[in-house]
């Protein structure tokens, strides 16, 4: 594009009706690029993690503002499942896989006679799973895993959204990605909104706020500051 063309593009206004918004979480693809790996491997080594950690974030953002709804990303590599495991009460990464083991089981996935590791299940606020059944994929690669995570992103948190608001919890959250940054993750809420309209530009905000958003040279006017978190510490 010449420097005409960009000049002469009108940019349209941003426009955020919604007041609720609180917050969001993402990771940045350029990072994960540190955990490529060559040979393909017969279990998943990066979608569940980055996931998790993402969903780790939301619960955090959600609790600070009185949101009761908790999220946790969950693999089973023996049972070829990925799910998210959704409650109103907080709970620890064993409970989290015991559920979602007795929920396979309930549903016919796992047979009830089969003998599985004892998970003590001490929450009552679980609501629900929503899972991909992975069994058709005998070896994954890092770019497969790349596409899985702006799937599962984009897709998985749907029906969980609904199981929440079927349970009168009002956590609104919209899985994003911003190619041309290189980045993806949730933008969340307490109120409702129009998802096609508001939640990427809602994002864009984000992360220009927070010095995050690298512009063209021609509109940059401050040097952009670069995370060196990881979501696996």
């Amino acid at each position: 594009m010449t420097a005409r063309q960009r000049k002469g593009k009108a940019k349209l206004p941003t426009t955020i009706s919604n007041t609720g918004f609180i917050g969001a979480t993402f990771a940045d693809k350029e990072e994960l690029m540190k955990y490529e790996y060559y040979f393909s491997r017969k279990s998943m080594q990066l979608t569940h993690r980055v996931l998790d950690g993402l969903l780790q974030g939301v619960n955090c953002v959600f609790e600070e503002h009185g949101t009761p709804a908790y999220l946790s990303c969950v693999y089973l590599p023996k049972y070829k499942k990925i799910g998210l495991v959704l409650s109103t009460k907080s709970f620890g990464r064993r409970e989290g896989i015991g559920y979602f083991i007795n929920y396979l089981k309930e549903i016919g996935h796992i047979d009830w006679e089969e003998k599985t590791k004892e998970y003590e299940i001490h929450n009552t606020g679980f609501i629900g799973v929503v899972f991909a059944d992975l069994e058709k994929i005998e070896r994954f690669t890092f770019e497969f895993e790349m596409k899985l995570i702006s799937k599962f992103v984009k897709e998985l948190i749907i029906p969980a959204k609904e199981l929440f608001l079927q349970h009168n919890v009002k956590a609104y959250i919209s899985g994003v990605e911003c190619l041309e940054q290189n980045k993806l993750g949730f933008v969340l809420s307490v109120k409702p909104y129009d998802e096609r309209k508001e939640a990427d530009l809602y994002f864009v905000e984000y992360l220009k706020e927070r010095g995050f958003y690298e512009e063209d040279e021609e509109e940059q006017e401050l040097v952009p500051i670069h995370t060196k978190w990881s979501l696996f510490n």
